[in-house]
């Protein structure tokens, strides 16, 4: 093996550390994002959990406010079919 072919592999193995030292500023990059992304797909986890929290509770408030809104609409009703009847209030069913 000549000087020549000595310089060459030199070369070589310099070019490789190069690219080894690009290769892993690369890959520390990478696992940054990596690690910010965990953390926004945990936030986000987070954030649906509230929201489906959230929407129970809502749909627990549009339920009584239906049930709410249905006995109010019977008792008027009850109202007015005492006063046709002339009774003042109905007989509880038996």
């Amino acid at each position: 093996m000549g000087v020549g072919d000595f310089v060459n592999l030199l070369r070589s193995v310099d070019r490789l550390l190069t690219l080894e030292a690009k290769h892993g500023k690369a890959i520390e990059l990478i696992e940054t994002e990596i690690e910010k992304l965990k953390g926004r797909v945990t936030r986000l986890e987070t954030r649906e959990d509230m929201v489906i929290v959230e929407a129970r509770a809502a749909a627990g408030t549009a339920a009584s406010q239906v049930a709410i809104v249905s006995v109010s609409d019977m008792a008027r009703r009850t109202g007015r079919l005492e006063e046709r009847s002339g009774q003042k209030s109905l007989d509880a069913p038996e």
